[in-house]
């Protein structure tokens, strides 16, 4: 895991960087809820709890690449960011009392990781996707 965080030898851009840490602390907290819905939650569904999981791996997977200077890592940590954002906001209005709070902070980080990857230049000529690049 050093050697994914190992940032300096590859000039990583700190937008890139700060988005890879939130994903894996992201991924981190989602394969733990996906692990508790699947042991010791009665209230939701196995299949909830083991999409949690698979949600959780795959953002890891997608950060770590991320991390490297992956494109396709890019690509699909920008599509999970989306999916996680509208997920929660869609939870935000069907909830109610101190869980909305924690969606909009879910809501809050999906929509800074997006800002990050999206609406950062140094991020687009990190990946190569910048004006002036070639396909």
């Amino acid at each position: 895991m050093s050697d994914v965080l190992d940032l300096e030898s590859r000039d990583t851009p700190f937008p890139v960087a700060l988005a890879g840490m939130i994903g894996l602390a992201k991924a981190a907290l989602e394969v733990l809820f996906g692990v508790l819905g699947l042991l010791i939650a009665n209230s939701v569904d196995d299949t909830f709890g083991a999409g949690v999981l698979v949600f959780g791996i795959v953002y890891a997977i997608a950060s770590i690449l991320l991390l490297r200077g992956n494109r396709f890592g890019y690509y699909v940590t920008v599509v999970l960011a989306v999916l996680g954002l509208v997920v929660a906001v869609v939870y935000m209005f069907g909830s109610e009392g101190s869980v909305t709070g924690g969606a909009i902070v879910v809501a809050l980080f999906n929509a800074l990781v997006l800002y990050l990857l999206i609406g950062r230049k140094s991020v687009r000529d990190f990946f190569g996707l910048g004006a002036g690049a070639s396909p």
